[in-house]
């Protein structure tokens, strides 16, 4: 070690400069790859784990958004099925929805010239192992204003029965100037729970 602290002292000042500045480059260098090189990797390590943590947690937050958005409209949709439910009658109430018919168009002024189920053109619109759900036509021809029968359809929209509107003809009234003739068909939808097996 005397020998090299010798041989060093006799070399000329920039000599001496240069050793000194190649060994703390070596230092450093050394210092960097045994060092520095294996904690920037467990930094970027630990910056990839942040990074997707702060992904899962806002993805948890929209799904938590998502949830309670799910859940009012889980809600409404089973507040609508209860409803359509209501109004879906059973096949053997048809002489009471006719009734009910009937009374509608009295209550607004129309008068019922026919109110005929079609039973022969009932057709099987779903089949379940609890129920079979129908389409009963049922042909009705009235007379009235416009404003009247307007009424009376959103009455019967309003009222606990399920339908669908086809078949829809207005025409002149040759007796009454101020009346029209309505001929129309309505398919009651019915469900008939007589075929469910205890």
């Amino acid at each position: 070690m005397k020998q090299i602290i010798d041989q060093f002292n006799k070399l000329n000042d920039q000599a001496r400069y240069a050793i000194v500045v190649v060994v703390i480059f070596l230092f450093i260098l050394v210092d960097v790859l045994l060092l520095v090189l294996p904690q920037m990797s467990g930094i970027s390590n630990v910056n990839d784990q942040i990074k997707k943590i702060s992904d899962d947690t806002q993805d948890i937050l929209a799904n938590r958004g998502r949830i309670d958005f799910l859940k009012r409209n889980l809600q409404n949709s089973r507040l609508q099925l209860d409803s359509l439910s209501n109004k879906v009658r059973a096949l053997q109430e048809v002489p009471a929805i006719l009734s009910t018919i009937s009374s509608i168009a009295n209550e607004y002024g129309v008068k019922i010239d026919q109110l005929v189920p079609k039973k022969g053109s009932q057709t099987v619109v779903i089949s379940t192992p609890e129920a079979k759900y129908y389409a009963l036509p049922v042909e009705i021809k009235a007379r009235c204003g416009y404003h009247k029968f307007g009424y009376f359809l959103n009455q019967l929209e309003n009222s606990n029965l399920y339908f669908v509107m086809k078949d829809f003809i207005i025409q002149n009234d040759a007796n009454d100037a101020h009346a029209r003739l309505y001929s129309l068909t309505i398919n009651l939808i019915l469900v008939d729970h007589s075929l469910k097996t205890p």
